[in-house]
Order: C-alpha cells, then sequence, then structure tokens
C-alpha cells in the first residue's frame, strides 16, 4: 500500500495532551498494519491512528497523520522534502523515516537531560513514555509526575522478580540506551547473552501485566520514546 492509500485508510489519532503509551496500545490497540525492516527495526500502525516504531530496545509513538513533509538539517541549512514526494510510494519509507528521527532526537534529549547508572536503580531510574517531541517540556513533565508514580511503583515491584544480572542488563539497556554490543562489552559476555538475557526478562514482565506474548509484534517493554 502507499503512503496516501493507508493516510485514506486510516483515521486521524485524536488530538489529546499525552499520547498512548507501548504497552497500552500492545493492550488495547488493534493492529492494522505491521513490518519489519530488519531484526532489531519494526513498525506497528493502530487503527486509532498511532504508530510504534521499535529499533532494538528503544521505542516511539506517534501520529502517523504527521508523516507529511519530511525536513531535516545538514550542515549548511534546513532542507524539506514534500509530501508529495512520499504519497505515491509504500508507506513504510516515510514511516521509517519519521521513527528513526523521533528515536534520535529524544536520545539526544536524554543525554542532555540526564545520566542514569546502573547502579542508581532504587533511588534514581525513571521509566517514561517519551512518546513525542513535546515531551521533553518541563511544565509537561512536572504536570505528568503523579501519573506516572503509580505506573512506576508497580514496575519496581515486577522488575524485583527479575534476577539481579537480569535488571542490571535491562537497566543497561532499556534505561541508560546502551546496544547489546555495548553491554556486552561492559559486563564481559557475548552480545548473544545480553540478547537472550532481555528475551527472558520481556517474557516475565509481559507475564506479569498480563500481555499477550507478541503484543506489538516484539518487544513491549523497552526504552519508550514514545
Amino acid at each position: 500500500m502507499t503512503l496516501q492509500e493507508v493516510l485514506n485508510q486510516i483515521p486521524e489519532a485524536a488530538k489529546v495532551k499525552r499520547v498512548p503509551s507501548v504497552v497500552k496500545l500492545a493492550q488495547e490497540g488493534i493492529q492494522v498494519l505491521a513490518d519489519q525492516l530488519d531484526e532489531d527495526t519494526s513498525v506497528v500502525i493502530y487503527s486509532n491512528g498511532y504508530v510504534v516504531y521499535q529499533c532494538e530496545n528503544r521505542a516511539t509513538v506517534f501520529p502517523l497523520h504527521e508523516c507529511m513533509d519530511y525536513e531535516y538539517t545538514t550542515a549548511m541549512e534546513k532542507q524539506r522534502i514534500p509530501f508529495t514526494e512520499f504519497a505515491d510510494q509504500p508507506w513504510q519509507v516515510r514511516v521509517f523515516m519519521e521513527g528513526k528521527d523521533r528515536l534520535v532526537h529524544n536520545q539526544n534529549n536524554r543525554k542532555e537531560g540526564r545520566t542514569v547508572s546502573v547502579n542508581a536503580y532504587d533511588s534514581e531510574v525513571r521509566w517514561e513514555a517519551l512518546s513525542d517531541r513535546g515531551l521533553y517540556d518541563p511544565l509537561r513533565m512536572m504536570e505528568e509526575q503523579d501519573e506516572k508514580r503509580e505506573e512506576i511503583e508497580q514496575l519496581y515491584k515486577y522488575l524485583e522478580r527479575l534476577t539481579d544480572r537480569q535488571r542490571e542488563i535491562l537497566i543497561l539497556c532499556v534505561v541508560n540506551g546502551k546496544t547489546h554490543e555495548e553491554a556486552a562489552r561492559m559486563l564481559g559476555t557475548s552480545r548473544q547473552a545480553i540478547t537472550d538475557s532481555l528475551k527472558k526478562s520481556l517474557i516475565r514482565l509481559r507475564k506479569l501485566y498480563g500481555l499477550d506474548e507478541k503484543c506489538g509484534g516484539r518487544n513491549c517493554f523497552c526504552r519508550r520514546e514514545s
């Protein structure tokens, strides 16, 4: 299907203060389209107009209908590719571009905003639904703290059911944004060992949350930049 056909088929996402989280979409959303670019990168479009883009242990949620003109910055100036260039192309082209850019944007914001230590699990780790570019507005973040507190407390309770090693790997990759290769080097183990540990941890967390093991197609518990 082309991007234009998908936009015509799926209604525009409702205007809300906070976009739904990856987990909420997996629990309550209806998948319309899904595709996987490679082993680590996938995308799911839901009937409510939201998209979940995921790469390794990071994910972002954004409205499908924001995939219009594409803007990017070169060393010299800002460039723009009009929507008409994408309208008749496969929908994956523009959607994957949007998802990738949002992950990069959120990753940069995290690096500028704070660094979370693996050893800070008990007191400093914050699991936020980084779902949109506006979520790093300080006022919005303050307003959402109460809403998140209960979710964070529940997540901590579930994390206690993992082994110390599983938590360490999960926090390295999910909270600190390390790749599997980086985590393997830091812990003196193999990339496959990191991947296997994360898979077991995520399956365990899905069961604790009452989620289908295949919710959203791939890992639903990840660093959400949602």
